[in-house]
């Protein structure tokens, strides 16, 4: 495998045209093709239309629920869940089904949904990883929604399906690639892809610009930017935010969850439950 020094700023498509990176997206491309043996073949997409937006936050599941099901509907339907390559649909991920065996105090694998349960998502953080909160009943009595990290947690975060809940570990930053599933568990994808929108919950969102939704095309072009509306009560809520666009033109969407790690209970720290997201489609 090449190092990510060996590993050019540039990328020759099948039409022969060189496509230059800006350095942050070169950023997700080495890393992805350092660690996946990523293939890409490219052409710049853009969206031509005002994204749709669809947004709440309230003390209780109920008071989001409309607006999440808004936007599953929006993207379309099924849930093609870990399911083969689909024309139509969206994906989830509510964490729910991970194994003790990757969940707290484990790390969960940054390709566990490309390749353990494939649904065409990496992920990847400045921090030192990604964390899965434990069941409330595991073997190794790991305390729930991450109260292995700060006894005071499960006070603050609510799962909106529970009852597992997401961070990034030493880093407020969780950063998502697309790949077109491979329908095969095992199988890790390397064929990249775009998605039409992306929507995730949070919980315990106090600020309204501590938390946000970051979305980019293929030539790192910021496609959208937006905060988090923060929740009404001062612990335990829930907000969402989804965005659709009207071509598969996401590449990347980075998540920035709360201004404070998960280590001491200050404002903001904030964790994530479901994400949804478009159908992966291969670039053409």
């Amino acid at each position: 495998m090449q190092s990510i020094q060996s590993i050019t700023n540039s990328i020759t498509n099948r039409r022969g045209t060189t496509l230059t990176f800006e350095p942050r997206a070169r950023h997700w491309l080495l890393l992805a093709m350092a660690s996946f043996g990523l293939t890409l073949v490219l052409n710049p997409v853009a969206a031509s239309a005002a994204p749709q937006v669809f947004e709440a936050s309230g003390a209780t599941q109920a008071d989001i629920q409309t607006e999440v099901n808004a936007f599953r509907s929006f993207l379309g339907n099924p849930n093609n869940i870990a399911g083969p390559p689909s024309a139509t649909g969206h994906r989830e991920i509510n964490w729910d089904a991970v194994p003790d065996a990757f969940s707290a105090p484990h790390l969960l694998p940054a390709n566990f949904f490309n390749k353990n349960s494939p649904r065409g998502i990496v992920f990847f953080t400045p921090g030192t990883g990604f964390e899965v909160s434990a069941n409330m009943v595991n073997p190794t009595n790991t305390p729930v929604r991450f109260g292995n990290i700060n006894p005071v947690y499960p006070a603050l975060f609510s799962t909106f399906s529970p009852q597992k809940l997401f961070t990034a570990l030493n880093s407020t930053i969780t950063e998502n690639l697309f790949f077109v599933p491979s329908g095969t568990p095992g199988v890790n994808s390397t064929q990249s892809a775009t998605v039409k929108g992306f929507g995730a919950v949070f919980t315990d969102v106090n600020l309204g610009n501590s938390t946000k939704i970051e979305y980019f095309d293929v030539g790192g072009n910021l496609l959208f930017r937006r905060n988090v509306l923060p929740q009404p009560t001062q612990r335990a809520g829930f907000s969402f935010l989804g965005v659709v666009f009207d071509t598969a033109s996401v590449f990347m969407v980075r998540l920035t969850s709360g201004n404070r790690i998960l280590k001491t209970p200050n404002l903001d720290v904030v964790v994530m439950d479901d994400f949804i997201y478009g159908e992966p489609q291969a670039l053409p």
